[in-house]
């Protein structure tokens, strides 16, 4: 009979112990960051740059901004340079020339001169679609 008893409760402890794991107090979670953050967290550079560049006051300030954003060749930044490079004023000029030395593909043989005006009156449209697929 001992072995029979011995038995049972075996059995018994092995039944009883995912139950047991079940009641086990559960230890708090570490706060802290997630491991990888959400998209809603990261911040966009360009647009957050797109943003100041709009809000500076100063026409320094404006090129400053133009000059940082024009090498990452995103096509917001395209946009902002197009709209602008026609006007009559440092900013204008500055963003004709960045708009023609980041943006403006260079033909066999030529190195500058007025490829800005024929490039950007090609691919405006297509510089607004993609500006648009961007999440912002």
């Amino acid at each position: 009979m001992p072995a029979d008893i011995t038995a049972r409760a075996h059995r018994l402890a092995v039944l009883a112990l995912p139950l047991l794991a079940l009641l086990a107090p559960v230890p708090p979670a570490a706060a802290g960051l997630p491991e990888w953050p959400s998209g809603r967290m990261v911040l966009d550079e360009v647009a957050d740059g797109l943003r100041r560049y709009r809000a500076a006051r100063t026409p320094e300030a404006k090129v400053a901004w133009l000059r940082k954003l024009a090498p990452t060749r995103d096509p917001g930044v395209a946009l902002a340079l197009g709209e602008v490079m026609d006007n009559d004023d440092d900013v204008g000029f500055r963003a004709f020339c960045l708009l023609d030395h980041y943006y403006v593909p260079r033909l066999a043989g030529f190195t500058s001169g007025d490829w800005a005006h024929p490039w950007w009156w090609k691919n405006e449209a297509d510089l607004c679609r993609r500006a648009n697929e961007l999440p912002r």
